[in-house]
């Protein structure tokens, strides 16, 4: 599971492996607690079940 972290335009600031990894990130970068969203990111291969694309 990806945890990403947005900014308030809605911009992809980072994803990493765990919500602590965002965290950091906010951290670092002097981000408040209401300047950025933590969401949930569905990995590809999680999404399709086999990370493969099939024909229909």
């Amino acid at each position: 599971m990806t945890t990403g972290l947005y900014d308030n335009q809605g911009v992809l600031r980072y994803a990493g492996s765990d919500p602590s990894a965002c965290l950091a990130y906010a951290e670092l970068f002097g981000l408040e607690e209401n300047d950025f969203t933590l969401v949930t990111l569905v990995d590809e291969a999680d999404s399709s079940g086999s990370g493969t694309a099939q024909a229909a």
